[in-house]
């Protein structure tokens, strides 16, 4: 039941994907939540969580603390480097608040930009995933 599932699964990725992107490469890369290229606190604290690489980020519902990430898009193997079609971002994190993140294109990079407020929570890490 469960190879099925994951079989099905599968198929519908493979039906979802654009034909432009038939013959792109998939690239992804993660940080640790502390190699920040900005941060700004807003009226919020923040401070170096208990696990290495995390950050501790406290926040009340008028405060927003904002962190930018910055990833070089890869321009290794074959293609001539860019990104094509709508990267993806993704945070883990844990704790009562709210958190959001966005990623957009900057040149040669994807930058990601995450929004702690209203409560408190433990960044662990940030990833982007892009085809090229």
């Amino acid at each position: 039941m469960l190879r099925r599932t994951i079989a099905l699964a599968l198929a519908g990725l493979a039906l979802a994907a654009p034909p432009a992107l038939a013959h792109s490469n998939w690239n992804s890369q993660m940080k640790d939540a502390t190699q920040t290229a900005s941060r700004t606190a807003g009226g919020c604290s923040i401070k170096p969580g208990w696990q290495h690489g995390s950050l501790f980020v406290t926040c009340d519902q008028r405060h927003t603390a904002t962190l930018v990430y910055v990833f070089p898009i890869s321009h290794s193997g074959s293609g001539h480097g860019g990104v094509q079609g709508t990267p993806t971002s993704g945070v883990s994190w844990w704790g009562h608040a709210t958190v959001h993140h966005s990623v957009k294109v900057s040149g040669g990079a994807l930058r990601v930009t995450v929004s702690v407020t209203g409560g408190k929570a433990v960044l662990s890490s940030v990833s982007v995933g892009y085809y090229r």
